[in-house]
């Protein structure tokens, strides 16, 4: 996060990293409460199973 203080120098506010995130993304509150979670296990990245909404196969299968 950055902020333009009123003589135009520009401030870096605020970083974050990994899972920093978590408590802003809505998804990752829900996804947290179900039985397997964000189902992360054994993905190459955390984020992995993240997809546009056209790339998910086709008929969406939930196995």
């Amino acid at each position: 996060m950055f902020v333009r203080a009123d003589d135009g120098r520009v401030y870096h506010t605020y970083s974050t990293y990994s899972r920093g995130l978590d408590a802003l993304n809505t998804a990752y509150q829900y996804l947290d409460l179900v039985p397997r979670g964000r189902n992360e296990d054994g993905l190459p990245s955390p984020s992995a199973w993240v997809r546009y909404r056209d790339e998910y196969p086709r008929p969406l299968r939930l196995d």
